[in-house]
């Protein structure tokens, strides 16, 4: 594993102030501009990941009205914005402010400036004049164009639905596309940031994440859905190959309600449980001991597994990033 690397023939200087550009925008943008990727050697068996990076940036502003449509969904106008109706299918909003500053919502169609989003606007606490990111959903063919080694039709990824069920993918070298397990075209499969999945290998493989178009750095935090009682796979945007991180630097603990919701890190290979933690309200500590939990080592972007009884949503922290 190795650490995060510019895409850029440029030298490493170029890649430093790179990292810390933004887009030009009113505001702060929530990814850099750095194309960048990074190594995670994976080992045989089951292992759970998450992937560091997303999408660039599409579009940026202060919305100028939120309204609510009559199937209760939430309509956000933006003044002037130049876009093409139905341009953003496979895109989502993400508020910068507010109770679900860095969820991504789904954008369910545009018109020439406003958005539906998939979200009632109340819920979310989406007002006028809020700030809103536009990108592109991470897909399985955005995540890992060519199959990134997954070795064809018997290495597999996998993603947890709603209600725990396991979905699979793997890999067709003849079509150079994913598909599901009835042969079905599965490349614009989404996958959220933040969000977790199982690799399932036959031998170990170095995976390369950031070669496709999932290659911009999040600067901001990052608010995942976490559904009651069903297994949650989530983890750091950290891309940080290479290196090790501890359950503590996730910035988790408060978003779980206290000595109720657990955490879970998974061995990998046989995915079994490694170690249960519980939240105080502030910190993490051992479910078993009370021992401290935030101290614990886990690698740069390992997958935990989250459990709640109330389905909420959890804030993962920003993590600081330098070439």
């Amino acid at each position: 594993m190795c650490p995060l690397k510019c895409r850029s023939l440029g030298s490493l200087l170029l890649c430093q102030l790179l990292a810390f550009a933004t887009l030009s925008s009113p505001v702060r943008a929530a990814t850099s501009s750095i194309v960048g990727f990074y190594n995670v050697t994976i080992p045989a068996g089951n292992s759970a990941w998450v992937c560091g990076l997303v999408t660039a940036n599409s579009y940026e502003a202060a919305c100028m009205n939120v309204t609510t449509n009559g199937s209760g969904k939430a309509q956000v106008q933006f003044s002037a914005p130049g876009w093409t109706v139905g341009e953003f299918d496979l895109h989502y909003a993400e508020p910068q402010s507010g109770i679900c500053a860095g969820l991504p919502i789904d954008i369910l169609s545009n018109t020439a400036d406003t958005l539906t989003l998939d979200i009632d606007p109340s819920e979310a606490g989406l007002v006028t004049g809020m700030t809103f990111i536009v990108r592109k959903h991470a897909t399985l063919a955005g995540l890992l164009p060519m199959g990134g080694g997954f070795l064809p039709f018997s290495d597999t990824i996998s993603l947890l639905g709603s209600t725990g069920l396991q979905t699979t993918y793997f890999f067709n070298n003849g079509t150079n596309n994913w598909i599901n397990i009835l042969g079905n075209d599965a490349s614009d499969v989404i996958v959220r940031p933040g969000q977790g999945f199982v690799v399932q290998l036959s031998s170990p493989l170095t995976v390369t994440f950031g070669t496709g178009e999932v290659c911009h750095l999040k600067t901001t935090p990052t608010l995942v859905r976490i559904n009651a009682n069903a297994p949650n796979i989530i983890g750091s945007m950290n891309p940080l190959g290479g290196s090790t991180t501890t359950l503590g630097s996730m910035g988790i603990a408060t978003s779980l309600q206290p000595f109720n919701d657990s955490l879970v890190i998974l061995n990998p290979g046989p995915l079994s449980q490694g170690g249960t933690f519980l939240s105080t309200g502030t910190s993490l500590i051992n479910s078993g001991t009370g021992d401290d939990g935030d101290s614990v080592s886990v690698s740069a972007g390992a997958g935990v597994v989250i459990n709640v009884n109330t389905a909420k949503k959890v804030q993962i922290a920003p993590v600081s990033v330098t070439p």
